[in-house]
């Protein structure tokens, strides 16, 4: 056994040790994120349960609310049932350290393979896309390597999403590019790895030709040139300054190779070339720095790789959780302002649209009184006196201009609901046009269709206002009076007039006490209407309505943010352990005392709040970023919100525009206006402060 072997295989035998203790500090934090999330889910379940026994009478409008409090609900479920299985597979890989070569297809993965297991070739691709189209793994080593299909690939989604599923569960990530021009696709992807906290080990693949024998002479005639090393940097430059675009910070080590050139010198028909071949390719380089990533700090990424699998979906689902905290919040505040808006609209039309139908009824009344001189003088001795009546009332149209006053009622309330609808629809959508910069979107909670159409079930019909005017009653009565004044007539003949005179007194009587019937009846049943089919039945059902949904928005809102918090303050025991393993590893046990609290944004930067008095040596430092692969930062904790918070956003934020809202726990930045670099230390800063950093 050479010396290499040796030291790796002692490396693997205490990573093997590191693996069991990593496992138990995810186990642990399972354990605990559980019992939060089981608190928020049952929250949000009751939530859900009060909208289904709640008081709202249209069902559309918490359609989409019941659906966001299910969504959450099951985003929840599925976060604990993801983390266990993701734990329970990784626990059977607990002896193997786990490498995972990544890269867009034709980067030179299959010729990696086939160069660490002495193969054949027959896995190489012919130059078609997606060579690799399932994850295989091999050992070397005693290494677990997996080869997984191609990245950055047309129509390849599918076998992107095997690809990053498998790097989950690496421990090393080695990242493959071509000489030729980096592409933005495969920036992206690189990106993605380091989001998932994974250590990344760069393979810049040369690709000169050498299958056909003039090339492979010229080849090793000159084999530094293809290494020229302005070529390469400008190559590694430009794919750098494209992944910077994604996640800024730490840049990945490359080390350049020449994978095509190591294959061939390890099959016979190039077996005299092979020295010459091994050392052109420069492969040794790649193993060395593979042994020396497994021999310097393999115990370190065993125990940060169960730590991140852990952080990371907590870490982007509180996120989440607060972005649609936010927008939930400034939902219910837009409807209470629509609420308030429509109570206002409602009082006022309570009060114009009572007077208007009393304005009307009088002013038929009026005219059905004027009528009654006349008729009286004209058939208090008639026999039709009934029918005749009946027919001024009809020429009149009061049941025409009482329905025509009704329709316009209608038709204002109908108006205002409409609008009501109509703003709400914007103002909802301008919210989620605000929301964050991840695009994360919910849909809208309120059902718009059905709003607009919540004053067309009205019915029109049916207001029985002919049997209100036209109704058995007096005329009746003066009918009787009219046979009883001629009986009285011929009683009384010698005082005719006076009999004429008491007959037309009395049939006037009559009919005023009957119009004053009428128009009782008349206020009475359009009072009644106005306010059951018009007040009740459509304006408070929305009011109640819009005063339900904004509770519920608001309800959920809190659970929603009570949990994004409690996860992130379960990354930040996490990030707390992570660092005192990297002081562990560095021999600097003591500095960890000095740590108040940590935030951690894997791949990018861990920030750590330290006391005024603290002093990191800058060596320190320096191993310390260099056993992360991450930026390590400095806040001081000054014991003032505000201090700590701009020192965690940095410099190029102007501390003038930065205000907080104590009670709600928000901090308000101007983000259009920084650089990328500050814009990912918000995610530190708030995660370090508590603070839900928006514009």
């Amino acid at each position: 056994m050479n010396q290499k072997q040796h030291d790796i295989g002692a490396a693997l035998q205490e990573c093997r040790t590191a693996a069991r203790e990593g496992y138990r500090i995810a186990k642990d934090n399972l354990q605990e994120t559980a019992k939060a999330i089981q608190e928020v889910s049952s929250t949000l379940s009751s939530s859900l349960k009060s909208l289904d026994n709640g008081s709202v009478r249209t069902p559309g409008v918490v359609d989409q609310l019941k659906s966001q409090l299910v969504g959450v609900v099951s985003e929840l479920e599925l976060l604990q049932k993801s983390s266990v299985q993701n734990l329970n597979e990784r626990k059977k890989n607990l002896d193997h350290f786990s490498i995972t070569l990544f890269g867009r297809t034709m980067a030179g993965k299959s010729t990696l393979m086939e160069i660490l297991t002495r193969g054949d070739g027959k896995t190489i691709g012919t130059g078609s896309q997606r060579t690799t189209r399932d994850v295989r793994s091999y050992s070397w080593n005693g290494l677990e390597v997996t080869d997984v299909p191609g990245v950055a690939a047309f129509e390849g989604s599918e076998d992107e999403e095997l690809a990053f599923k498998a790097a989950t569960k690496a421990d090393l990530v080695l990242f493959l590019i071509t000489d030729d021009a980096p592409q933005p696709a495969e920036a992206e992807c690189l990106a993605r790895v380091r989001r998932l906290g994974k250590p990344v080990l760069g393979i810049c693949n040369v690709k000169v030709g050498l299958d056909d024998e003039a090339d492979l002479t010229l080849f090793l005639r000159n084999p530094a040139k293809p290494f020229d090393r302005i070529r390469i940097g400008q190559i590694l430059s430009q794919f750098n300054h494209l992944t910077d675009k994604y996640i800024p910070g730490k840049r990945v080590p490359f080390v350049v190779a020449h994978l095509r050139a190591q294959y061939l010198a390890q099959q016979k028909d190039y077996e005299k070339y092979r020295d010459q071949l091994i050392k052109a390719s420069r492969f040794s380089g790649i193993e060395n720095r593979i042994i020396k990533e497994v021999t310097g700090r393999g115990t370190f990424l065993r125990v940060k790789s169960f730590i991140d699998g852990a952080v990371t979906p907590m870490m982007e689902l509180s996120e989440l959780l607060l972005e649609f905290s936010e927008q939930n919040s400034s939902s219910g505040r837009v409807l209470i302002g629509k609420r308030r808006q429509f109570k206002d609209w409602s009082d006022n039309f309570k009060k114009q649209g009572a007077e208007r139908l009393n304005t009307q009824i009088s002013k038929l009344m009026d005219t059905l009184r004027s009528e009654v001189p006349a008729f009286a003088e004209d058939n208090y001795d008639s026999n039709s006196a009934q029918e005749r009546w009946n027919r001024i009332i009809e020429s009149i149209g009061i049941k025409i201009k009482i329905e025509k006053l009704q329709k316009v009622l209608l038709d204002d309330c109908k108006k205002a609901l409409s609008e009501i609808a109509r703003e709400l629809k914007s103002e909802l959508s301008l919210v989620a046009d605000l929301s964050s910069d991840r695009h994360i979107k919910m849909d809208s909670i309120f059902d718009f269709k059905r709003a607009w159409n919540w004053g067309t079930n009205i019915l029109v019909s049916g207001l029985a206002i002919a049997a209100v005017i036209l109704g058995s009653g007096p005329l009746g009565w003066a009918a009787a009076a009219v046979g009883a004044i001629g009986w009285l007539f011929s009683l009384f003949f010698d005082d005719r007039e006076t009999k004429v005179r008491r007959a037309r007194e009395k049939l006037s009587q009559r009919l005023y006490e009957h119009i004053d019937k009428i128009e009782k009846n008349l206020r009475k049943g359009t009072s009644e209407w106005f306010h059951q089919e018009l007040l009740n039945k459509q304006v408070y059902v929305l009011l109640q309505d819009l005063g339900a949904v904004t509770a519920g928005l608001f309800e959920l809102a809190d659970a929603q943010r009570t949990l994004a918090w409690t996860l992130n303050d379960r990354q930040k025991v996490l990030g707390k352990t992570l660092i005192k393993k990297v002081l562990d590893h560095l021999e600097s046990a003591n500095l960890g005392d000095e740590i108040v609290d940590v935030a951690r944004v894997p791949g990018f930067a861990v920030m750590l709040l330290i006391t005024p008095s603290t002093i990191f040596p800058g060596e320190v430092v320096a191993k310390m970023e260099k056993i992360l692969g991450e930026q390590v930062l400095f806040v001081i904790d000054t014991k003032n919100q505000f201090s700590i918070l701009s020192q965690a956003i940095g410099k190029n934020c102007d501390r003038k525009k930065i205000s907080i809202e104590e009670k709600i726990r928000v901090a308000h930045v101007p983000l259009d206006d920084l650089d990328a670099t500050t814009r990912s230390r918000l995610r530190l800063a708030q995660q370090l402060t508590g603070l839900h950093v928006m514009r």
